[in-house]
């Protein structure tokens, strides 16, 4: 990246840095697979490099940036009918109860055994906030396709955690013991998260996971070494 004007690789480089944690953390739910994840995401930022001049003028570049991780990892997982049940390698945040880290392991392990369709469906559409036809669009399903897989998705982990279809206050199977302090730390976007328990604990869920990919201090150098060696400027 040499080549480069300084202003716009440090432009880039700020927006990498305080971004990539985020977009792994949704590609980990979206895919269960830390390399996989970690592949797409890395691929996803390499692109967003080569058109940054175009992309780093957008309101929010991170959007552009998600949807390219989405669809890199819909070209490895529309072909599965099945879910894989892998033990995701990710270490414990310090700021993590026992509890909380038991809680957000059961849902990663539930959102597994989703067929890919039901699990990359669910987790656009109540963790990123698509809409169907968005979603429908940027995975070439259609939008009664998408409709379906979320439908089936939500019955199923409702089912698995012991919700009812109706529920929509109380105490959360999997977040009751979540204190304030825990569900602001790291950030999650709480829409719809007071309203439908599943989604609260979906959202929950993301922000362990992105507080642990955070919890390893060399997961940024590590992204931008590989990051470096995709882009022809740092070879």
């Amino acid at each position: 990246m040499n080549s480069e004007p300084a202003g716009r690789q440090r432009d880039f480089a700020t927006f990498f840095a305080c971004t990539y944690s985020s977009i792994l953390a949704q590609a980990i739910m979206l895919s269960g697979d830390r390399a996989d994840a970690e592949d797409a995401t890395q691929e996803a930022f390499a692109e967003a490099y080569r058109v940054w001049d175009r992309i780093g003028a957008y309101d929010v570049p991170e959007a552009w940036v998600r949807r390219a991780m989405v669809q890199r990892l819909w070209k490895v997982y529309r072909k599965r009918r099945t879910g894989q049940e892998r033990l995701l390698h990710l270490p414990v945040p310090a700021q993590a109860s026992p509890e909380q880290t038991a809680e957000a392991r059961e849902v990663l392990r539930l959102l597994a055994t989703l067929p890919p369709r039901q699990r990359i469906t669910l987790a656009l559409f109540g963790l990123g906030g698509w809409s169907q036809q968005e979603i429908a669009t940027t995975l070439r399903m259609t939008r009664g396709g998408v409709a379906a897989n979320v439908a089936k998705a939500r019955q199923t982990l409702r089912e698995a955690l012991g919700m009812t279809a109706d529920e929509v206050t109380g105490r959360e199977p999997l977040v009751a013991q979540m204190g304030a302090a825990w569900l602001g730390r790291f950030g999650a976007h709480r829409i719809g998260a007071g309203q439908d328990p599943l989604i609260r604990a979906l959202l929950d869920t993301q922000a362990w996971v992105r507080a642990a990919v955070e919890a390893d201090p060399q997961t940024l150098d590590r992204a931008r070494a590989a990051l470096a060696d995709r882009l022809p400027e740092g070879r």
